[in-house]
């Protein structure tokens, strides 16, 4: 008689089947890939049936993910730093999978669009003179006049002090600001989480060009703290596209305002890493999930009783194999 784990580890492969097909298909195929998942979007939106489908999509691939996530973030201290046209909603989304993973949320940041507009380009420049003779680190004091921005911004969220505290007035300052506390970490962030628009709302949110130098900077300084940037990579001149291009040693996850990119985000935060690492299926991703934390989730499965696993409510039949 076949066994529930037997069946399990089945769903399990397919799964893990599924995944490999589309980072092979995030090649050439790529493009596709996204255009395809923009449109089931679009129709999910205005047809009930296919909305009622892609929430019980995004459910299942929580509910295989939360067995992994679960304490995977205990003890990590992380500040949001919000960009320019970010969803609320994609915000929510993402800080609520990392208390889900045990991670405590210590503050929160909202850039402003003098941070990336490029008309500003050259009052950041100025600015960053005054901002690195306050950095703590001798590497960021070296960086552009954007890293500069994103290295001092990195270090309100978590670290404290007289010269963090004259970069905080300079970057808040009310005549031009760079960014506005929502919520002060007072220091205590030990890593990082940064949320981008999507791709429509990227186009919209700013009718000023932005600079891609500010969202490259702005993920090096990330980077320093193995942190994430999540965003957008639907086409070549998105923001997440930009970084990985660059070669920014930073972890970034595309397709923001998917469940896929907010479970990616908390995943790839449970292994700190310092290189560039790209999930996701937009333009330069390497895989969809960290491969490492995938295995854990089969692994897990795999060696849990029926009772360990999530089921709907009232469906017993789900445990009777």
């Amino acid at each position: 008689m076949i066994n529930f784990r037997y069946h399990v580890v089945s769903i399990i492969g397919i799964f893990m089947a599924l995944a490999v097909g589309v980072v092979l298909g995030a090649g050439p195929l790529q493009r596709t890939i996204n255009t395809g998942m923009n449109r089931s979007s679009s129709a999910a939106a205005s047809d009930p049936q296919l909305s009622a489908q892609a929430e019980a999509e995004a459910a299942g691939l929580k509910a295989l993910a939360s067995s992994s996530l679960t304490g995977s973030l205990t003890g990590t201290q992380v500040a949001l730093v919000v960009l320019p046209g970010a969803s609320d909603d994609d915000v929510a989304a993402v800080r609520s999978t990392l208390t889900d993973a045990g991670a405590s949320v210590v503050g929160r940041v909202t850039l402003t669009d003098n941070w990336q507009s490029t008309s500003m380009s050259q009052y950041r420049a100025t600015l960053s003179t005054s901002l690195a003779s306050h950095l703590e680190s001798a590497a960021a004091k070296t960086a552009s006049a954007d890293g500069v921005v994103g290295y001092s911004i990195v270090q309100v969220l978590t670290s404290s002090g007289s010269e963090t505290d004259l970069l905080r007035q300079i970057l808040t300052d009310k005549s031009t600001p760079l960014m506005t506390i929502d919520e002060d970490p007072a220091g205590k962030a030990t890593t990082l989480v940064a949320i981008g628009a999507r791709a429509q709302s990227a186009a919209t949110a700013s009718s000023a060009p932005t600079s891609p130098d500010a969202w490259v900077g702005m993920a090096q300084a990330v980077g320093s703290t193995s942190g994430v940037v999540v965003g957008d990579a639907s086409s070549r001149d998105a923001m997440i596209s930009r970084i990985r291009s660059a070669g920014t040693a930073v972890t970034t996850i595309d397709s923001v305002g998917t469940t896929l990119a907010t479970v990616d985000t908390a995943l790839a935060l449970s292994t700190k890493a310092t290189g560039a690492r790209a999930y996701g299926v937009g333009s330069g991703a390497q895989s969809v999930h960290p491969e490492q934390q995938v295995k854990r989730v089969t692994t897990r499965f795999a060696s849990s009783s029926p009772a360990d696993l999530p089921r709907s409510a009232g469906d017993e039949s789900f445990v009777q194999c």
